[in-house]
């Protein structure tokens, strides 16, 4: 705090610098995306079971005893996708802007912010792996939604500071929105237009923002 006599002191921001990578740690990284980017590329093509273990290895220029190298399994690589769908989810939402304003101007700005993130390849692809993987996800999938689901709680209550709601009900406004944006979201997969989005999407907004000012 700087008093009335006093001259403020301007200070350099800290500057965040990244770790340079050695040849070798450079060499893993680029191994590593060019086998990501190899399943989300053959299942947004072909679907789940596009994403065989000899075309991962042929799309990602590699072979298969190198992709588990890195990886292990095919599965730790599918996690690795979700893991991605979900960070990115968690940056898009960390920006200032759903911070500041009236709710219904964060709620509005929330929806649109989740659509849009509902339209990347990368959420599409974690989509049809949840989808593909349902009924043998077991534990590995209750931990990882467990985790989200902090996140998730984290984000909300950043975002949407002036909620009385609890931590459950929270939660469930966000589940019920996500279900149907999911369902939207799902609905432009099959059909080639899908009409009356822009209404829809206010409807949405609608019923969120009523279910955060619910007491």
């Amino acid at each position: 705090m700087n008093f009335p006599n006093d001259s403020p002191v301007r200070k350099k921001p800290a500057v965040t610098e990244e770790p340079v990578l050695g040849r070798q740690a450079l060499k893993t990284k680029r191994t590593r995306e060019a086998i990501i980017n190899a399943v989300i590329s053959l299942i947004k093509e072909g679907g789940f079971a596009a994403a065989s273990s000899s075309k991962i290895a042929e799309r990602a220029g590699t072979t298969w005893g190198a992709v588990q190298h890195h990886f292990g399994t095919k599965e730790d690589i599918l996690d690795s996708i979700l893991e991605m769908s979900h960070e990115r989810f968690t940056i898009r939402m960390a920006d200032a802007a759903l911070r500041t304003g009236s709710l219904a101007d964060r709620v509005s700005l929330f929806v649109d912010r989740m659509w849009a993130h509902y339209q990347e390849d990368l959420y599409l692809v974690a989509l049809e792996i949840l989808l593909a993987t349902r009924a043998f996800s077991g534990k590995v999938s209750a931990n990882l939604q467990k985790r989200q689901a902090r996140s998730h709680l984290k984000t909300l209550r950043e975002v949407f500071h002036d909620s009385k709601l609890d931590d459950t009900h929270l939660l469930e406004a966000l589940r019920f929105t996500h279900c149907f944006l999911d369902g939207l979201t799902i609905e432009r997969v099959f059909e080639t237009r899908t009409r009356n989005v822009d209404r829809h999407l206010q409807r949405i907004k609608m019923a969120m923002l009523i279910m955060l000012t619910e007491m």
